[in-house]
């Protein structure tokens, strides 16, 4: 019974702490997935990071157009859900950390599907760490101050 209860505890608080942190886990929508990243206009061989990457299917996607895709997920269930859909896939990893740690200088694209209470702190960072020629993708909101490039159905598309 104790070990039943202490896997109930780490898949609630694993969600609880994805919550606070960034977001809840809401996965984006399967019809979008493609033409976010063509919005992205991810190349072949360029870094693609996604903080919160929930089950992974963005990274797997990313990675099938031959990027390398790289996902930071808090949530121990989804990060295992994700490391399995990875797993056929060299150029694509996820890894269970809290992605507000993580340096973005190295991204070519960078896609967040944040809450309104955490896209300011997400502009911030992304103003301090991004390189000239990279893009952001805020799926669903957008940030406080920046004009996005590009606007779609769901998401919004900044360059820096």
């Amino acid at each position: 019974m104790l070990i039943l209860f202490l896997i109930v505890l780490l898949i609630v608080g694993g969600f609880a702490l994805g919550a606070v942190s960034g977001a809840p886990w809401v996965p984006a929508f399967k019809k979008d997935l493609e033409s976010v990243l063509d919005d992205s206009r991810l190349k072949k061989g360029e870094v693609f990071i996604e903080l919160g990457c929930g089950d992974g299917r963005l990274v797997v996607a990313a990675a099938k157009r031959g990027a390398l895709s790289v996902g930071y997920e808090i949530s121990a269930v989804l990060w295992l859900i994700a490391w399995l859909r990875c797993l056929p896939y060299k150029n694509a990893q996820v890894k269970l950390r809290d992605f507000w740690g993580v340096d973005l200088s190295g991204a070519d694209v960078v896609l967040a599907f944040l809450v309104p209470r955490t896209v300011g702190r997400l502009e911030k960072k992304a103003v301090k760490e991004m390189k000239s020629g990279s893009r952001l993708v805020s799926y669903v909101f957008k940030l406080p101050t920046l004009k996005p490039k590009l606007t779609r159905h769901h998401w919004l598309v900044y360059y820096f």
